[in-house]
């Protein structure tokens, strides 16, 4: 995977077009949509965001921070009912960033705390 991607343009909250949406397509595991209220601690900051999608290498994550590339992360997810019982922490970097939006890979592979929140709803 390439270091840095070019910037893009976001048509909207969560899609990524241009160059880096070619490269983001390389990434293991498929895209869960979610909205969900995260807290990220980066640069000894304590931040809140947004995670737009999901998968077991990564996330999209909405913040008003921006944050460079290569930023070591800590991020709390919240319990969720009936999805995830209890918060998460996932130890992260920051490895696109599209202001408001930058793209994180998790420092463990498929992180087993994320296996309830990436399961398809059933409504």
């Amino acid at each position: 995977m390439p270091i840095a991607f070019r910037r893009a343009r976001l048509e909207n909250a969560g899609t990524l077009t241009s160059q880096s949406q070619k490269q983001s397509d390389r990434r293991w595991g498929a895209r869960i949509e979610v909205d969900i209220p995260v807290r990220i601690v980066a640069q000894g900051r304590s931040l809140s965001g947004r995670m737009r999608n999901a998968s077991v290498s990564g996330a999209l994550i909405e913040c008003s921070q921006e944050l460079p590339v290569f930023t070591p992360l800590r991020i709390q997810i919240p319990a969720i009912p009936e999805r995830v019982p209890e918060p998460i922490h996932l130890t992260a970097r920051v490895v696109r960033s599209e202001h408001p939006q930058f793209g994180v890979e998790w420092r463990e592979f498929e992180p087993a705390a994320l296996a309830g929140l990436l399961q398809p709803t059933h409504s």
